[in-house]
């Protein structure tokens, strides 16, 4: 069938689907389309999962020997009127109940090539040799096998299943749903075929297998990433599990994906959501209109401005004039499971896919910068006013990959009760770099001992020879911020005056292991490096860490209903303010701030 056909379609009910069932008569082809409500019962039917192929004579679909076994189909571009802008919305809202129904998802992956068959049968070998439960994945004996697969010998292997992974149908955002979802997942490349089980265990077996490289490749990520949302929704289905998956955390850990219409990054993704009644289906509204309206839905319903600190890093290209405190989910070229602060375990409007092991966490160690208080917000056509306080003003900022170090001013002592012992310094320095977190999911406080041995020994050799040289990433850090006056001294002087002992006895180098996330190390790069945090010196002698983009003279303030600290800018001749990014400010995680007249309330005026 061709776009260009000319076919009515029969208006049907937001309850309604349509099925297609193929028919041939000699070397002819017909289609029958039928209609059943969603509430009732329907025939067994499979899905059909592809990419669109737009060519002059319209939708061609190779996988025709396949369609025509006399059962009945479900296939997006056929099934549903395009033309009706209020059929697709209907339809989309379906999705979830679509794809759960169906008998079996067919993927066409498309034709075979050169290296499909080694990949599929690279697929199968994996999936023979890789553990079924993930836990003893660090059992010594799989990690010898793990090893072995690292061997010249199977570099072919990798790279056809790279190249399997770089078909286009990983990449489509609609397409993780469809992944995700039914119960029977089958992948047709060719003539052959795999199942989802078996491609989730070759990615299990990349993601291990570190000296491959496979892991920092995109249509890696674009498979891999796949995995883990479905590992998630699988772990929710068994008894006395719980799970969220917020339409919020869906959209920024997927936002990298391609859509052809961005309104897609998040319709797309609400049949996978566990808040999907957040948001309606209108294809009748821009893309724009669609992000102001989910961001204003998160807040009116959960009281919360959590939501707004996304807009720092999905912010709307430039020279386009949009709000600042709505996030703009055009493609991002990064995905992280906590790519925000707000994106902690313990929040429940939000949260994060992190995998099924880690789900536990202690209720109790949450940032909560605003206490209790709810937002205090009102709408004004595309400007959000809120009530909070302001904290302090950034002094300095430790330069960046993208941003030059900017030196704090002359300090005051008076701004302090006490002068602070450099140790004590260091310290504050060290849980900063860190967001006094443990671990990558923000489930644990910092372990100070144990984290300040690491930073202290990564600090040592660039201060003192030693045979121990810290990775180049730190290195770097250290050039940029060395510099940056804290109390009335140089970083590099407080170090120096801490008066450590010998820092790196033989064999107690610190973990630099970079797939190790709850170490120092690991930590390190995801806030400075991956998130690109920069260490901030306030007026008042506090410290922390801030957005990217962050200036001296920029506010530093807790907002009712936000649970971290966020830098606010103000604009040039108005009373209004530009949301730079949230922050991280020592001692002012969990409430201090919003102490009754300890700061004064006012009302901002974002734009």
């Amino acid at each position: 069938m061709s776009q260009n056909d000319l076919y009515s379609y029969n208006a049907i009910h937001y309850n309604q689907l349509r099925l297609l069932k193929f028919l041939q008569d000699g070397d002819h082809i017909s289609a029958v389309l039928d209609t059943f409500s969603v509430g009732k019962a329907i025939p067994p039917y499979h899905a059909l999962s592809y990419t669109w192929a737009s060519e002059a004579t319209g939708l061609t679909l190779r996988a025709k020997n396949m369609l025509l076994d006399g059962r009945w189909w479900w296939i997006d571009s056929l099934c549903i009127d395009q033309t009706n802008l209020e059929e697709r919305g209907q339809q989309v809202q379906l999705m979830k109940q679509i794809y759960r129904r169906a008998d079996q998802v067919v993927v066409w992956l498309g034709e075979a090539s050169s290296d499909s068959d080694l990949a599929l049968d690279f697929i199968e070998f994996l999936n023979q040799t890789v553990p079924e439960n993930n836990e003893s994945i660090m059992e010594n004996s799989n990690i010898q096998r793990f090893r072995r697969l690292e061997l010249d010998h199977y570099h072919p292997q990798w790279e056809a299943l790279t190249n399997l992974l770089a078909r286009k149908w990983w990449s489509r955002i609609w397409t993780i749903q469809e992944f995700v979802l039914s119960p029977n997942v089958m992948f047709w490349c060719g003539k052959r075929t795999v199942d989802r089980t078996a491609l989730c265990h070759s990615l299990l077996a990349g993601d291990q297998c570190l000296s491959v490289g496979i892991r920092e490749t995109i249509p890696f990520k674009c498979g891999f990433n796949r995995r883990r949302v479905w590992m998630l929704y699988m772990a929710g289905k068994q008894p006395g599990v719980q799970t969220s998956r917020s339409l919020l955390a869906l959209t920024a850990y997927f936002c990298f994906m391609d859509a052809t219409d961005d309104r897609d990054r998040l319709y797309g993704l609400m049949a996978l959501s566990t808040d999907s009644s957040l948001l309606e289906v209108d294809y009748n509204l821009s893309s724009q209109e669609v992000y102001l309206r989910f961001t204003q839905a998160f807040i009116a319903r959960y009281k919360s401005l959590d939501i707004i600190c996304y807009a720092s890093i999905h912010s709307a290209p430039s020279g386009l004039l949009r709000p600042s405190w709505v996030p703009d989910w055009r493609k991002s070229n990064q995905s992280l499971v906590i790519p925000q602060m707000v994106s902690q375990s313990s929040n429940p409007h939000i949260g994060n896919l992190r995998p099924p092991m880690y789900l536990d966490y202690d209720p109790s160690i949450y940032y909560s910068a605003s206490g209790n208080r709810p937002a205090v917000y009102e709408f004004q056509d595309s400007e959000l006013h809120v009530r909070g306080v302001i904290i302090d003003v950034i002094d300095g900022l430790a330069g960046s990959e993208n941003y030059e170090f900017v030196q704090s001013s002359e300090w005051n002592s008076q701004c302090s009760d006490s002068t602070c012992p450099p140790m004590e310094i260091l310290t504050t320095v060290c849980r900063c770099l860190v967001l006094d977190r443990k671990d990558r999911y923000l489930r644990y406080y910092m372990p100070t001992e144990n984290f300040m041995y690491d930073f202290v020994h990564l600090l040592a050799p660039l201060v003192k020879e030693s045979p121990f040289s810290p990775p180049k990433e730190f290195q770097a850090w250290f050039h940029r911020t060395k510099d940056l006056q804290i109390h009335g001294h140089s970083f590099e002087s407080i170090f120096r005056a801490s008066h450590q002992p010998d820092t790196n006895p033989a064999g107690s180098a610190p973990n630099v292991n970079e797939w190790v996330s709850d170490t120092f190390w690991g930590r390190f790069l995801d806030i400075v490096v991956r998130m690109a945090f920069r260490l901030m010196v306030t007026r008042n002698g506090c410290m922390g860490m801030a957005a990217e983009k962050s200036r001296k003279g920029d506010l530093v303030c807790v907002l009712f209903g936000c649970s971290v600290p966020v830098v606010l800018r103000e604009s040039d001749g108005r009373d209004s303010f530009t949301l730079v990014g949230e922050c991280f400010l020592d001692g002012y995680m969990n409430g201090l701030g919003v102490e009754q007249g300890r700061f004064e309330e006012r009302v901002f005026c974002i734009r």
